[in-house]
């Protein structure tokens, strides 16, 4: 027990000792919880700026026009005389579509005819892509389907038989687990789990490469290291995966208990993980340079910027090794779709199979590391 107390100590001096390893731990967490989050904080993307190209200067024209300015996602913002004028705004990013409606669409519309609308969007920013796309189509079809309708009666037709021709199905659009749609929401639940993660890699890679050999079995001295980052974390994981979301109006279905069950086994697997890429690497200037150069590999295999499925087999193979892939998992699962223990039962014995894996490399580590850095002291 004075074994593991005395690794405890250690490992807390190792952290609150140096100056590097408290910005990484400590000031890096507090500047990302104020400065990651905040550019998002919006949720949606409202009046992207669309270049509108009237050829036709017609009544309906103009209707469709408004029709499509009132869309919360567009905004005409330019008025173009020509295709040319329309591009160069585009290049020159003052707008990120253009809706160009042709000559004679009116009189194609009275005659009963199509009359085809081209929407060009910047696919380069695929957000605006999909705001540009997604906001004009709804007003087009509303349109599209209110003259067909009017056809339709004119000839004769049932008003309520019109509307089931021209609308057949009702559509309903629910967004499940994120009832604004909004970014905001999709995206930093994972973020912040991955937030956590780099730093600590590279907070506790570091102060592995600074440490001595120390005192003590090896499995107490890992058990008291496990300690430290059990107790440092108890207030620092609580703060990012619980106070901050609610700080910044995330939906939270789930409950306090099953976030932390969750994130106990990530904050130790996080930890033993990095214990084997400093035993890995050795030098801290090594350390560092590889834990950045891997952060963002991390980023996009940890499946929420690409889907896991979409992955190949092998990439996701290794994707299982990084805590934060089932970690992020299984708390969009409780926070965002109120999932219980039972429904994350398979990721909390994913993130406690890395555990008891990392923790048995560790050891190892730790049982050859004299032999090891007596070797290097001979050859100092």
């Amino acid at each position: 027990m004075s074994d593991i107390l005395t690794a405890l100590r250690a490992e807390f001096r190792g952290i609150f000792g140096d100056r590097q390893v408290r910005l990484i731990i400590l000031a890096a967490l507090v500047i990302y919880a104020l400065v990651y989050p905040y550019p998002y904080r919006a949720e949606l993307l409202r009046d992207v700026p669309v270049v509108l190209v009237d050829l036709d200067r017609s009544t309906s024209s103009a209707e469709l026009a408004r029709r499509v300015d009132a869309a919360e996602a567009v905004g005409l913002r330019h008025d173009a005389p020509d295709m040319i004028t329309a591009t160069r705004l585009v290049q020159e990013r003052r707008a990120y579509g253009v809706l160009l409606i042709p000559e004679g669409f009116e009189r194609a519309l009275l005659r009963g005819n199509q009359s085809p609308v081209a929407l060009y969007a910047d696919a380069s920013y695929f957000l605006m892509y999909q705001r540009v796309m997604q906001g004009a189509a709804v007003p087009l079809r509303q349109m599209g389907a209110e003259v067909e309708m009017g056809r339709l009666i004119a000839q004769g037709t049932a008003p309520d038989v019109a509307l089931a021709q021209v609308s057949p199905a009702a559509q309903v659009e629910v967004p499940l687990f994120n009832p604004a749609a909004g970014y905001a929401t999709y995206v930093l639940p994972a973020a912040f789990v991955l937030i956590l993660q780099q730093t600590m890699l590279m907070g506790l890679a570091l102060v592995a490469t600074r440490r001595g050999q120390g005192l003590g079995h090896p499995v107490w001295r890992v058990l008291g290291r496990m300690g430290a980052w059990g107790a440092l974390y108890a207030l620092l994981l609580p703060t990012y995966l619980i106070v901050l979301p609610a700080l910044y109006g995330l939906p939270n279905l789930g409950n306090v208990a099953a976030v932390l069950m969750l994130g106990l086994p990530f904050v130790l697997a996080t930890g033993l993980l990095a214990q084997c890429i400093a035993a890995l690497f050795r030098h801290g200037e090594v350390v560092q340079v590889v834990l950045l150069a891997v952060g963002l590999p991390f980023f996009f295999l940890s499946g929420f910027a690409w889907p896991v499925e979409a992955i190949p087999a092998h990439l996701n193979w290794i994707a299982q090794i990084i805590p934060s892939t089932a970690a992020i998992d299984g708390l969009v699962r409780v926070s965002q779709m109120g999932a219980t223990l039972p429904d994350i039962a398979h990721r909390l014995w994913h993130l406690w199979g890395l555990v008891a894996i990392f923790a048995s490399v560790a050891i190892c580590l730790e049982v050859f590391a004299r032999p090891c850095r007596n070797a290097d002291h001979q050859r100092g």
